[in-house]
């Protein structure tokens, strides 16, 4: 019934479904050409050019934004923090994780309950989990200093944003807004694993980690891979978070990539360089995902040529044993 009224919408709007089809093609195409591609086109011109705010002027400087990022000091050390975090995000975002999605998947009272709660924290801005979190590690009214300070373990100004430590405390603050949607990912694919297999392999008198690396692991390893490009790009991109609980500081300890960008944008008001920055950006984050990405085919073929090469060699592993 539902391919009749379909065809029938087609015919009173004169249409096939090939036509109506290429027409809905056609409207997300052209959608994104003027949302992405003309932008993109744009924004690659404005970083070829220098432009001057006060006289409203322009001229072709062609690739020195480019040269001039590449040998900045302050682009490489912005680059290095924005690296720095994404890392610290990324593996405690993977094990966090996954930590809380093998809890979930075991059955125990409460469990839906607790699912929906876990999922708070990621429904929560950035920019609220930052004020949250300035909340908690202020030196002057935080509650982390309030809780251990009484107890003697640091003094009442304790300063946890210190110039070596923010940085940590940044990715900390990301890791608890952004695990839970990777926990969610680990969850699905969890559920997918046969439970015949963890049956045989308990009868096999097979411990928790060798289950969780002989079973579970190879079963959700492609989903590891897309929460790592996920979370790779969401923290190597940050801005709200970081921009809302240190704006950079102490001193350019925390400046992060996409905030000099910011700064190169509205506090200084040099365009091309700032869309220059952008695409470097966007190229160190395509190189990372892309290497993600590499690496995980790379060891599928690897994995699909010894299954291909087991029966073939077979015959001849048993000739060997029979002459032995």
């Amino acid at each position: 019934m539902a391919a009749a009224g379909a065809r029938a919408v087609h015919g009173r709007a004169g249409l096939s479904d090939s036509q109506f089809a290429l027409t809905i093609v056609g409207a997300v195409t052209l959608f994104n050409v003027v949302v992405i591609i003309l932008p993109l086109i744009y924004s690659a011109w404005i970083s070829l050019y220098e432009t001057n705010v006060i006289l409203r002027k322009e001229h072709f400087v062609g690739g020195k934004h480019f040269a001039k990022l590449l040998a900045d000091p302050a682009v490489v050390n912005a680059i290095t923090i924005s690296l720095q975090f994404t890392a610290i995000s990324v593996v405690l975002s993977l094990l966090i994780g996954l930590g809380i999605a093998l809890v979930l998947n075991e059955p125990f009272p409460g469990r839906g309950v607790l699912r929906a709660v876990v999922l708070l924290p990621w429904a929560v801005s950035e920019v609220v989990t930052a004020t949250m979190w300035i909340f908690i590690v202020n030196p002057t009214f935080g509650g982390l200093n309030g809780i251990l300070a009484p107890l003697g373990i640091v003094s009442p100004s304790f300063d946890w944003l210190s110039e070596h430590a923010a940085i940590y405390w940044v990715a900390i603050a990301f890791v608890w807004h952004i695990a839970p949607l990777g926990a969610f990912f680990f969850l699905a694919a969890l559920q997918t694993v046969p439970a015949d297999l963890y049956r045989a392999a308990r009868i096999d008198r097979a411990g928790a980690v060798a289950r969780f690396f002989h079973i579970t692991l190879p079963h959700i390893k492609y989903v590891v891979l897309i929460v790592l490009v996920v979370v790779t790009v969401e923290a190597f991109r940050g801005f709200d978070l970081m921009f809302a609980f240190t704006r950079g500081g102490p001193g350019t300890s925390t400046q992060i990539f996409p905030l000099l960008i910011f700064r190169y944008t509205f506090e200084f008001s040099q365009y091309g360089l700032a869309t220059a920055a952008s695409y470097l950006l966007i190229g160190i984050a395509l190189i990372l995902t892309t290497t993600y990405f590499i690496v995980l085919t790379y060891r599928r073929k690897e994995t699909l040529r010894v299954k291909a090469t087991a029966p073939a060699l077979a015959p001849a592993v048993a000739a060997e044993g029979a002459r032995v």
